[in-house]
């Protein structure tokens, strides 16, 4: 990228083009807007970043085979949660984010260390988070 081409979040100039396997911002809202809720277990909301429930994040076998590098758990240290280090052992990097579901509690506290993890998994080479 040349140093007077300005690259923001609808790519260069703000034209709302694609940038790589970047979605537009146009493309992000129009999938907010479809109206369509995922019945899925895990999605893709990102390139190499999945969004996943505890079915899917217990399931070491799918996980493997989903090729998953690292762990960003929401809900670490809770009850139904069985997620760490100890769990998913030496081939997934795990992070684990100790919130609690009440709406008194301000997970904003964890928004930078939990995107430090995201940017570093997905600039690793061949890495894909599970979040």
């Amino acid at each position: 990228m040349s140093g007077g081409e300005a690259l923001g979040p609808q790519g260069p100039e703000g034209t709302g083009s694609r940038t790589g396997d970047i979605p537009s911002l146009k493309e992000i809202e129009q999938l907010l807007n479809t109206g369509r809720p995922s019945c899925n277990h895990v999605d893709e909301v990102w390139p190499n970043l999945f969004l996943g429930d505890l079915v899917t994040a217990h399931n070491r076998f799918v996980l493997w085979k989903m090729g998953v590098t690292h762990v960003l758990n929401a809900a670490h240290g809770t009850v139904y949660s069985h997620g760490g280090h100890d769990f998913y052992g030496a081939t997934i990097e795990y992070y684990g984010v100790p919130a609690h579901d009440l709406p008194s509690f301000d997970i904003s506290q964890f928004f930078f260390s939990a995107a430090q993890f995201i940017h570093k998994a997905l600039n690793t080479p061949g890495g894909l988070v599970m979040w």
